[in-house]
């Protein structure tokens, strides 16, 4: 409990410094996620299918597709 309130507060402190920027966001092909959301959309393909295509996850999938307006 003590170890997680210091790393949170050097996390804080980093911030601050400017140091600490998060994870990278790994990349994705926008161009060829639209096309395949229009073929899911357009009943072609199933959400699933979409997915394992793009090899991404459910949550990743559909985050991007709300903040894209997909």
């Amino acid at each position: 409990m003590e170890e997680d309130k210091r790393q949170r507060e050097g996390i804080e402190i980093a911030k601050s410094a400017g140091k600490y920027k998060g994870r990278k966001p790994i990349p994705v092909d926008e161009d060829r996620l639209r096309a395949e959301c229009a073929k899911w959309r357009a009943g072609e393909q199933t959400a699933r299918e979409t997915m394992q295509k793009l090899d991404i996850k459910p949550n990743r999938f559909y985050r991007i597709v709300k903040n894209l307006g997909l």
